[in-house]
């Protein structure tokens, strides 16, 4: 064997595998198409939301959790800034009578994972969001809610910070270098790349949107979508910082009418990060359209931004496509390749994935390891999701 642990991708799932197998004394050897931090996956555009009062289900609140107490032992280990603990607030329609079934009256969604879990969430009036964040303009029919121990964690400085340490700790990373075979036999796993082949007993494949390559015929049902990321230009900096501001998942009736907000961090772009999302229109990582249209930049501006928020500009700072690569219930696929157990499927995470993401590399590194898994990530298993 040349390794104990192969990671095929190196972006959130895969940065955080490597990590936590080498510093368990694991023996890693990883690769990646490009060199992460890159822009070209799901693993970029400075920060993510992150929240403990996960609307999506109870079974995400302790990856969270766990991930959160990583990355508070990362910074105090290598002094770099991760994790902005602003806030996060949901913003959802009170009727609960839209067509969406992911946003729809997310903050009683929200409110009743956070109960049970004990994490504070605080319904707030209209009059109190005007009166502690003037920059938002919210609208009639409108509910709020607000979990403190929410924010944003910094994607790129989390996926490097790992990597790093990984290195550090004897890992070897081979970037630019696409793995085209992963095939199983009874002794262990061999991984394929133009230049070489290497074996290890486990294999990690948290690939996101280029999961469907051909040993894996059986994700194709996965859907790859283009996400926009949009930076426009502020009247005061000041009260959109992360000082200032909390995130926010805004919801509507329809996905057409998703905003999400993101305050802006120290040392990060001077403008005021937004995103909407689109699940209708799908792609594929390697012809995806990269390119961001004055058209689109308008449009959305237009559409999402200027009702909502008050002292945002029409002026685009700087845009990006990301890409979320989806299951049919818009839930995780962490699990095992169905011609054998050495091979994890990891990472298709429906666009709502990188603050699990230090907690799930953990897990599987301990069970690479012979170790009890810290969190349970038996509810992602395939079958959650192979009727729908």
């Amino acid at each position: 064997m040349d390794a104990d642990l192969i990671v095929v991708g190196l972006g959130a799932m895969g940065a955080a595998t490597a990590y936590q197998a080498a510093r368990r004394g694991l023996s890693v050897i990883g690769f990646d198409r490009y060199a992460p931090p890159h822009d070209q996956g799901s693993s970029h555009a400075e920060s993510r939301i992150t929240r403990l009062s996960v609307g999506e289900g109870p079974e995400y609140v302790a990856p969270v959790a766990r991930s959160h107490e990583i990355w508070r032992d990362l910074e105090a280990a290598t002094g770099v800034e991760l994790l902005h603990q602003c806030g996060s607030l949901i913003v959802s329609p009170s009727s609960g009578s839209g067509t969406d079934g992911r946003w729809t009256d997310f903050v009683t969604a929200t409110e009743a994972v956070a109960g049970p879990a004990g994490v504070p969430f605080h319904r707030l009036s209209t009059a109190e969001i005007q009166s502690r964040f003037p920059v938002l303009l919210p609208r009639e029919g409108e509910v709020f809610g607000l979990e403190p121990s929410g924010g944003v964690v910094m994607v790129e400085r989390a996926v490097s910070v790992q990597l790093e340490l990984a290195r550090e700790l004897g890992a070897v990373t081979h970037t630019f270098e696409p793995v085209i075979d992963v095939e199983p036999d009874d002794t262990g796993v061999t991984v394929r790349t133009a230049t070489r082949s290497v074996r290890a007993p486990r294999v990690v494949v948290t690939m996101g949107p280029w999961l469907d390559f051909a040993p894996l015929e059986d994700e194709r049902v996965l859907s790859v979508t283009r996400q926009v990321v949009f930076w426009f230009e502020l009247d005061d900096l000041e009260p959109f910082t992360t000082d200032n501001l909390p995130t926010a998942i805004w919801a509507g009736d329809r996905i057409e009418d998703y905003l999400g907000v993101f305050p802006i961090a120290p040392g990060t772009r001077p403008a005021l990060k937004v995103l909407g999302e689109q699940f209708s229109e799908t792609t594929a990582a390697d012809t995806v359209d990269r390119s961001v249209s004055p058209e689109e930049i308008a449009d959305f501006h237009e559409r999402l931004v200027a009702p909502r928020l008050r002292g945002v500009t029409d002026r685009c700072h700087h845009a990006t496509v990301c890409l979320y690569t989806t299951t049919p219930t818009e839930d995780f696929l962490i699990d095992t390749d169905p011609r054998s157990d050495r091979i994890a499927i990891v990472s298709p995470c429906s666009g709502h994935g990188f603050k699990h993401s230090a907690a799930i590399g953990e897990a599987l590194a301990q069970g690479a390891a012979g170790e009890e898994p810290t969190v349970d990530l038996s509810p992602f298993r395939r079958d959650r999701f192979s009727t729908a």
